[in-house]
C-alpha cells in the first residue's frame, strides 16, 4: 500500500473521530442548556444578563493584526518538517537517509577518481573501453 493511500487514510480515520467527538459534544451542550432553561424556569428567579466580556487585552486589543501571517508560514514549515521526520526522508531531500541516487561520500569520491583520470598525462591515463 502506498504512502498516500496511508496519509489519506490516517486523515479520513481523525476526521472521523473529530465528527463524532463534535457531535457528542453539541449534544451534551443542549441538554445542559435544556436542563438550565428549565431550571431557572422553575426557580422563579429573574434571568440577569452577563457582562461584556472584551477578550484578552481589553476592549482596545484586536490580536496580531497584519504580522499574524508569520504563525501561520511558521506552523506551515513545522507541519512539512514533521512530515520529513516521519517518513524518514533527511536533509538531502530524497528517499531515505542517504538520498535519491545513494550519498554524497560516494558521489564525491567518484568525482575525485574522475578528476585524477583527465589530469593525468597521456602516458599515465588507464585504457577505457
Amino acid at each position: 500500500m502506498g504512502t498516500f493511500v496511508r496519509v489519506m487514510a490516517a486523515l479520513l480515520v481523525v476526521a472521523v473521530v473529530i465528527g463524532i467527538g463534535a457531535g457528542v459534544y453539541n449534544a451534551g451542550v443542549t441538554a445542559g442548556l435544556a436542563e438550565a432553561a428549565q431550571s431557572v424556569a422553575s426557580s422563579g428567579e429573574p434571568v440577569v444578563a452577563a457582562p461584556y466580556w472584551y477578550g484578552y487585552g481589553g476592549p482596545y486589543w484586536h490580536g496580531p493584526g497584519f504580522f499574524g501571517i508569520f504563525f501561520w508560514i511558521l506552523g506551515i514549515f513545522l507541519v512539512f518538517a514533521l512530515l520529513r521526520v516521519a517518513f524518514g526522508w533527511g536533509r538531502g531531500g530524497g528517499r531515505g537517509p542517504r538520498g535519491w541516487g545513494g550519498g554524497r561520500r560516494e558521489m564525491m569520491e567518484e568525482m575525485h577518481r574522475d578528476l585524477h583520470r583527465r589530469d593525468a598525462p597521456e602516458t599515465e591515463r588507464p585504457a577505457t573501453s
